[in-house]
């Protein structure tokens, strides 16, 4: 019966940009919003929380390529860009069946190299019994600990947390293996949930 349990969790990763890591393309919110036609950048600001869909106000646009790759470091195949994840056309390639249901992705072609901005459009929900809310001064301010109801990563793949703060993104085993398949660079995971490094 034990087995049975141990065999039915899903492990759980935070996803994490490399130690010392830049933002690949050399656009900021404010190019960002203009793309989408978001004059006074509200839809961009409340989009990680309300999972609004970007897809049909975005125009397949072109940017530069951030200056500290211009010197030689390499581009990472998958990367943070704000709140979402830049995918390079690998990575997009290797990703987009099993990506398809969790968000969608938005065409930046990134100096000469065609990207993908993967935009998460998924929430799980928390096991509100053992995630702990963390207090600084009365005021909450993030989680001590945070663990998923297992039910709720059924078919998940790359998703948000409500508790944590939509600045963080968690991916779940079947992500991690397609990324370790295919020798991709440029995020880390870690089984530290509710770290804020």
């Amino acid at each position: 019966m034990e087995n049975e349990l141990m065999e039915k969790t899903t492990t759980v990763y935070r996803l994490k940009p490399v130690e010392n890591s830049y933002q690949v393309p050399e656009l900021d919110l404010f190019g960002f919003a203009d793309i989408l036609g978001d004059e006074d950048l509200s839809l961009v600001r409340r989009q990680p929380r309300t999972n609004e869909s970007l897809l049909e106000k975005w125009t397949p646009s072109r940017c530069e390529l951030a200056s500290e790759y211009h010197q030689g470091l390499p581009v990472p195949d998958v990367s943070f860009w704000g709140s979402y994840l830049l995918l390079s056309e690998e990575a997009y390639n290797a990703f987009k069946n099993l990506l398809a249901d969790a968000g969608e992705f938005l065409a930046l072609q990134v100096g000469y190299m065609q990207m993908y901005i993967f935009v998460p459009l998924q929430f799980a929900k928390e096991d509100t019994s053992k995630t702990l809310r963390h207090y600084e001064d009365g005021f909450e301010c993030g989680v001590e600990t945070l663990v998923f109801e297992q039910s709720s990563l059924a078919d998940k793949s790359v998703f948000k947390s409500e508790m944590y703060g939509t600045h963080g993104l968690f991916a779940t085993g079947s992500f991690k293996e397609a990324y370790d398949k295919h020798d991709f660079t440029g995020i880390e995971f870690d089984k530290d949930l509710a770290g804020i490094f």
